[in-house]
């Protein structure tokens, strides 16, 4: 699991005018980075998954200033360095910063001017825990791997799913019971999102003080939820259209008429490799009866995405806009991990959705079985 490693109305114009001149003042963020002398500076933020760029300039002399930062609310921000070499993350307030980081040290940070920036940091310490954990599993996972040993992997798939949930827990529990925390807003749409039942999810939403609502984090998580629930089971599945690897365009509800599986994946992916060979067995058991895949390829380059079929042998629909995780489908279908599956009937309508293949096959089998 990744670390884990967002309107008010005014009732009197002159408030209204006040307000608004607060909220649009700029900030100062000052940084010396001890080790680095010169070079470029970019000054980023994150909106529905993307880095976007908010200033940039030349650090001399170890010292750069960032003079005119909107800040409205507090709000996650990433500060880039040499290319990518050296990144420093943290939670800005409406206020003027101070940065004090060492280029050979990325754990000697301070953060000067905001509160919230202390509170993450402070649940990153409790998170720790359970991330130490994980790296420990992961570690004899590894060597279990190296010497064949299934029945150990086993054991530690079990204690690694058994540390997740363990974690899920503490920051469910952290969200709700700090429910006026722009950390608990920024957390739940970067770590709990993608985890929890949608019925979880707006639960937790729901509780979050009015505070917190002006922020993107919130807005993010709403259009978010409210996304999730175009794409449930009994829905129509959103209808798009995608070129195949000679640029024909093959729209989704073209296949109607036939049970299909919507897949999304992508040849850079590992896992996404690995099910390519269960896809195939799936459809080679059920392409007679009715049934068509139709997988969407997150792909950055056509001649990869090309070889990757040619050596896995796909031989049913595969697509791709050739944007990477810019693809609009993504959203569209609300997929942040892969890959992800949606099995849809014959009129299009949604009947499974998740990323475990084997569940999904067996509601497949079950269908075209008329079990």
């Amino acid at each position: 699991m990744k670390k884990i490693l967002i309107l008010l109305i005014p009732v009197l114009l002159c408030f209204s005018c006040k307000n608004s001149e607060k909220k649009d003042k700029d900030f100062l963020i000052k940084a010396y980075i001890t080790g680095y002398f010169d070079g470029n500076v970019g000054l980023y933020k994150v909106r529905k998954g993307k880095l976007i760029i908010v200033d940039s300039l030349h650090m001399k002399k170890s010292k750069f200033k960032f003079k005119h930062v909107k800040i409205k609310t507090p709000e996650m921000f990433w500060i880039i360095i040499d290319k990518g070499n050296f990144v420093i993350q943290f939670f800005a307030d409406p206020h003027n910063m101070q940065i004090n980081a060492d280029y050979n040290n990325k754990s000697k940070l301070e953060v000067q001017g905001s509160k919230t920036n202390d509170a993450y940091v402070s649940f990153l310490e409790n998170n720790s825990v359970f991330e130490n954990k994980q790296l420990k599993i992961n570690e004899q996972k590894d060597l279990a791997f190296a010497n064949k040993d299934t029945v150990l992997l086993k054991s530690l798939d079990s204690a690694l799913n058994n540390v997740t949930e363990n974690q899920i827990n503490f920051i469910k529990k952290y969200a709700y019971e700090n429910n006026k925390s722009f950390v608990s807003l920024y957390i739940t749409l970067s770590n709990l999102s993608d985890y929890l039942k949608l019925t979880e999810l707006e639960k937790i939403v729901d509780n979050f003080s009015d505070t917190l609502k002006q922020s993107p984090y919130y807005i993010e998580l709403k259009d978010l939820i409210q996304a999730k629930k175009n794409v449930l089971p009994k829905m129509q599945a959103p209808d798009f259209s995608l070129p195949d690897t000679s640029e024909t365009a093959v729209s989704l509800s073209s296949l109607q008429g036939k049970f299909i599986l919507l897949d999304f994946s992508a040849s850079w992916n590992g896992n996404c490799r690995v099910q390519n060979k269960t896809l195939k067995k799936i459809y080679k058991k059920y392409h007679s009866s009715e049934f068509e895949i139709y997988q969407v390829s997150i792909e950055n380059n056509m001649q990869q995405w090309k070889n990757v079929i040619r050596a896995d042998k796909i031989n049913w629909i595969t697509v791709s806009d050739i944007k990477g995780l810019d693809s609009e489908v993504l959203q569209l279908y609300t997929v942040r991990k892969l890959p992800q599956y949606f099995l849809l009937n014959k009129n299009g309508i949604i009947i499974e959705t998740g990323n475990n293949l084997k569940e999904i096959e067996k509601k497949l089998g079950g269908i075209l079985s008329g079990s």
